[in-house]
């Protein structure tokens, strides 16, 4: 597992690093689809839902709809996969692939949403899910599934029980040592490796308000070509990736 304590501190630093990039990225991009389409392209639990509920009430059409963009998002996770087990035995990069065909794919909606700023086209929309099911594969294979930047159920969960055992933990050193140990694992708690993951949770959560927040105020301000925006986080995740200190991080998990 990759994010694990098996793992080195630049290790960790690395793929912290790269997943709050992609959750910003995949904020921004939520937002956007949201001001663009009418429709949040992260989410798949609410798309099954409207499959069910639209195939309850005999409309095929919103079957349809509703069942490409789950698709799309499958295929992008397929495509994740499958490039990253191509790539798994190279020394730096090995994440690039994938990083390239969702950066392509992200540019291509926003410049045809540009250049046909009224025109009504639901293949947008599937391109959009397409590179999310492509990054959400990407860093959950990266994470050894211990991380998804896509969505934030499982993210925001995990906050509450963390916080849970934070708590404990700190009451168990002024069990122990009184207010001498209360004080002492408060201000261990920063650095206390057990909680590593909890705080990247914590930068997940806000990465992805920063980049929904953001994407928002661009695409009201200058529409389409706000998706320049995670564009260039996906490029400087790609930059990060071939760099020398790239080299360093562990291979990508199975």
């Amino acid at each position: 597992m990759p994010f694990s304590a098996a793992t080195s501190r630049r290790g960790r630093f690395a793929y912290s690093t790269l997943a709050l990039l992609l959750a910003g990225a995949a904020g921004a991009v939520n937002a956007t689809s949201f001001f663009a389409f009418g429709q949040h392209t992260t989410h798949m639990t609410g798309h099954v839902a409207a499959v069910g509920e639209a195939a309850a009430r005999g409309q095929w059409d919103g079957v349809l709809m509703a069942g490409r963009l789950v698709l799309a998002f499958v295929l992008g996770a397929i495509t994740a996969a499958a490039l990253l087990d191509a790539s798994r035995h190279r020394h730096r990069g090995r994440h690039t692939p994938a990083l390239f065909v969702e950066t392509v794919t992200l540019g291509a909606v926003g410049l045809w949403a540009h250049e046909h700023p009224d025109a009504d086209e639901p293949t947008l929309m599937w391109g959009l899910s397409f590179a999310m099911g492509l990054q959400n594969a990407l860093v959950t294979r990266v994470s050894g599934a211990v991380v998804r930047t896509t969505h934030l159920t499982g993210v925001l969960t995990d906050i509450g029980i963390q916080l849970v055992r934070m708590v404990v933990w700190v009451r168990d050193g002024a069990r122990e040592r009184g207010l001498l140990g209360l004080w002492r694992k408060v201000l261990d708690l920063p650095s206390a490796e057990q909680f590593e993951r909890t705080r990247l949770h914590l930068g997940l959560a806000l990465a992805f308000l920063f980049g929904s927040a953001v994407g928002s105020l661009l695409f009201l301000h200058f529409g389409a070509p706000s998706m320049a925006m995670p564009c260039v986080v996906l490029l400087l995740v790609i930059a990060l990736d071939i760099s020398p200190a790239g080299s360093h991080a562990p291979a990508t998990g199975s």
